[in-house]
């Protein structure tokens, strides 16, 4: 029998949020084989799609150690290397605090709480800007015709 390497796919997609911004949502465990898929999958994406912002939220990471928060720094560096900007998302209050304890450097890493405020700030650093509609379109009543 002839054995044969697959490359194991992440389960994190990386999605189209508006042009030129990226979301991948990360969950689990991310080890260095995973961090590594992760970064050729992220700098693959932004040259495919000409990106100019990825955020990446780590809502669904449980625990974040210093290899996984040098990990993400990683990906950042090389995501600005390709003239995207990289926006880490989805930080609990526990995991800001270990990374503080950890005394992980994040010198340079743009970092929100939580998805909507990543999301506000791509907008913002991509000169886009969403307006509230105060009564959306579906729900406007039909005239009636004459």
């Amino acid at each position: 029998m002839a054995n044969t390497k697959q490359k194991v796919t992440v389960s994190s997609p990386i999605s189209i949020l508006w042009d030129s911004i990226l979301l991948i949502p990360i969950f689990g465990t991310v080890d260095s084989r995973k961090a590594q898929e992760l970064m050729e999958d992220i700098l693959t994406k932004i040259v495919e799609t000409e990106s100019k912002t990825i955020i990446i939220d780590i809502l669904g990471v449980a625990t974040v150690d210093s290899a996984v928060a040098n990990h993400l720094v990683k990906i950042t560096k090389a995501t600005t290397l390709m003239g995207c900007g990289c926006i880490i998302s989805g930080i609990s209050p526990a995991i800001a605090q270990t990374l503080v304890h950890l005394g992980v450097e994040l010198e340079g890493v743009i970092t929100r709480a939580t998805l909507k405020d990543a999301l506000q700030w791509a907008f913002r650093t991509n000169g886009l800007e969403v307006k509230e509609v105060r009564e959306p379109a579906v729900f406007r009543k039909k005239e009636p015709l004459s």
